[in-house]
C-alpha cells in the first residue's frame, strides 16, 4: 500500500523496514496490541541507528574480550537477514540465545554493548523464544557452567549509558515474565525499587519503564512488592500532569492489573480524580477502554464499593458515562464496560440518601443547577445538616467561593448560602464567623451579571427575615 511504501521510504533497506516494525512489536510483546505501536518512543529510535552500526566481531575475537564458540555463532548471526534470523533460531536458537547472554557479561564497550541488547530484545519479539532462556538459566550451575539467564541484565541496571540500563530492563521484565522463570524476593525487591526510581515525567525512557511494569503486573506475585514500593505514588504524581495519551494508557493498565487485588482498591482509589478527568477529555478508545475496565473493577472488587462510587460521583464519573453510553461504539468490550460502570452508579446514587448526593457534589468541586439546590424540601430537611462534622460543607463552600473560577459553581455556592441561612437562620452566627459573608459580598464584584444577581440575593436572605415577602415584590 502507499502507506507501507512511504514509511518503508525512510529506511535504508527493506531488511532495514521489517526489523524496525519487529522491534516496535518486540516491546509489546505479552502487554497488548496497541500499548506502543504508532508510537516511536526513545529506546525504538535508539535501536535503529545501533542495529545499522555494523560490529567489527574479529578485532573482539583477536583480543580476547570473546570467546571463539561465541565469535562462530555471533559473527554469522550479526549478518543474516530478518527471515533468516527467524529460521535459524528454530534449529538453533539456544545456541545463539547462549552467545549472546555470554557477550552481554564479556564486553564493556557500550557501542557493541548496546548492538548486542538490540539482538537479544530481537530475539525476544517472538515470545515463543523464551524457551531459550529457560534452558540456560536450566544449565546453571549444572557440570560447572555458571551462566544465568537473567543476572546479566540485572547487573547492567547499575551502568551509566541510558540506552544499555533501559534496554536491559525491558528485556530482564520479558525474561522474567514472559515464561516460566521467576526473580527471587530479593532481587525482585531491588528492582521495582530501581523502577520507582525512574518514574519522573521527564525521563525521556519513561515508555519503557511502564512498559516493563507492565509486563512484570501479569505475574501475581509481582504484584504486592509492586504495592509495597513506592511506584504507586511516583504514578499518581505523573498521572495527575499532563502526559501523552500513551503515557495515561500505561499507567492505567498497571492500575488495572492491580485492581484485580481487593486489598489494593483502597490505595487504587486515590486514582479515581485524575482518571476521571482523563475519561472526561479522552478520545483515544483504547484510553477509555482501560479506565471503564479499571473503574469497573474498582466498584466489584472493593470491600467499601460505595467509598469508590462517592469518588466517581465527585469526579462527575455517572455524567461522562452517560454521554458515553449514548455512542456508538465498534469495540463491544468497550460499550459492555461503560454501561456496567453506569449500572452500577445509577444503583448507588440511588441507595446514597439525598443530602449524601449534596455532599459528593460538594466535594467535586464543581456545583450545577439541579433540584438539590433549587427544591425547598431539600433544605428543608437538610439545612441543619450543613453543621456536622464541624461545619464541614460550609467550610468547603468557603473554599470554593475563594478559589473557583466557573461561574455557575459561584453562582450556586452563593445561593447555597442563603438557602441555608433562609431554613436555619440561627446559621447566620456560622456564616458570619466562618467567613463565608464576606466571600459572598466579593462576588459582587465578579464580571459575571448570574453571580453579581446570585451573591446579591444571598446577601438580602442573609440580612432580612422576610425574603419571600421581598422576593414577592421584586417579582
Amino acid at each position: 500500500s502507499s502507506g507501507i511504501n512511504a514509511e518503508y521510504g525512510k529506511f535504508q533497506t527493506f531488511q532495514h523496514y521489517l526489523i524496525q516494525i519487529n522491534l516496535r512489536m518486540a516491546l509489546v510483546q505479552g502487554i497488548d496490541n496497541d500499548v506502543v505501536i504508532g508510537v516511536i518512543d526513545t529506546l525504538t529510535e535508539r535501536s535503529s541507528l545501533i542495529r545499522d552500526e555494523a560490529v567489527m566481531w574479529q578485532p573482539l575475537l583477536r583480543s580476547a574480550v570473546i570467546k571463539e564458540h561465541d565469535y562462530n555463532v555471533v559473527a554469522v548471526y550479526d549478518q543474516m537477514t530478518v527471515e533468516q534470523k527467524v529460521d535459524h533460531l528454530k534449529s538453533d536458537g539456544l545456541k545463539v540465545v547462549r552467545t549472546l547472554v555470554n557477550l552481554t557479561v564479556s564486553i564493556s564497550n557500550e557501542k557493541i554493548l548496546s548492538h548486542v541488547l538490540v539482538l537479544v530484545n530481537d530475539v525476544l519479539a517472538d515470545k515463543e523464544n523464551i524457551r531459550f532462556f529457560e534452558e540456560v538459566e536450566a544449565e546453571n550451575g549444572v557440570e560447572g557452567k555458571t551462566l544465568s539467564a537473567w543476572e546479566p541484565f540485572l547487573n547492567l541496571l547499575n551502568r551509566s549509558d541510558e540506552f544499555i540500563v533501559n534496554m536491559a530492563s525491558l528485556i530482564l521484565a520479558k525474561v522474567i515474565s514472559t515464561g516460566q522463570l521467576r526473580l527471587d524476593g530479593k532481587n525482585l525487591n531491588w528492582l521495582i525499587n530501581w523502577q520507582a526510581g525512574q518514574l519522573l515525567q521527564n525521563n525521556t525512557y519513561l515508555h519503557t519503564i511502564l512498559a516493563s511494569q507492565q509486563l512484570m503486573l501479569r505475574v501475581v506475585e509481582y504484584r504486592q512488592p509492586f504495592y509495597n514500593s513506592t511506584c504507586l505514588d511516583k504514578l499518581l504524581n505523573i498521572l495527575s500532569t499532563r502526559i501523552s495519551f500513551q503515557l495515561q494508557y500505561q499507567i492505567i493498565f498497571c492500575l488495572w492489573l492491580l485492581s484485580f487485588r481487593t486489598t489494593f482498591c483502597f490505595k487504587l482509589q486515590d486514582f479515581i480524580k485524575p482518571t476521571a478527568e482523563i475519561l472526561r477529555q479522552a478520545i483515544k478508545e483504547k484510553v477509555i477502554r482501560i479506565i471503564m475496565q479499571f473503574y469497573r473493577n474498582i466498584l466489584t472488587n472493593h470491600t467499601a464499593p460505595r467509598k469508590a462510587a462517592e469518588l466517581m460521583i465527585q469526579g462527575k464519573v455517572q455524567v461522562t458515562v452517560g454521554q458515553l453510553v449514548e455512542k456508538n461504539w465498534k469495540d463491544e468490550d468497550i460499550k459492555e464496560d461503560v454501561e456496567e460502570v453506569k449500572t452500577v452508579l445509577d444503583a448507588m446514587l440511588q441507595d446514597m440518601s439525598t443530602f449524601d448526593s449534596y455532599l459528593a457534589e460538594v466535594k467535586s468541586g464543581k456545583l450545577e443547577w439541579s433540584p438539590l439546590h433549587t427544591n425547598p424540601a431539600f433544605w428543608r430537611e437538610n439545612a441543619q445538616k450543613l453543621n456536622q462534622n464541624d461545619h464541614e460543607v460550609l467550610r468547603m463552600i468557603r473554599i470554593l467561593l475563594k478559589d473557583e473560577k466557573d461561574p455557575t459553581t459561584l453562582a450556586v455556592c452563593a445561593h447555597d448560602v442563603g438557602e441555608y441561612v433562609r431554613h436555619y437562620p440561627v446559621g447566620k452566627y456560622n456564616v458570619e464567623k466562618l467567613g463565608l459573608k464576606e466571600r459572598v459580598v466579593c462576588l459582587l464584584e465578579n464580571d459575571e451579571p448570574k453571580v453579581k444577581s446570585a451573591a446579591l440575593l444571598a446577601l438580602q436572605k442573609l440580612m432580612l427575615n422576610n425574603w419571600e415577602f421581598l422576593a414577592k415584590t421584586n417579582a
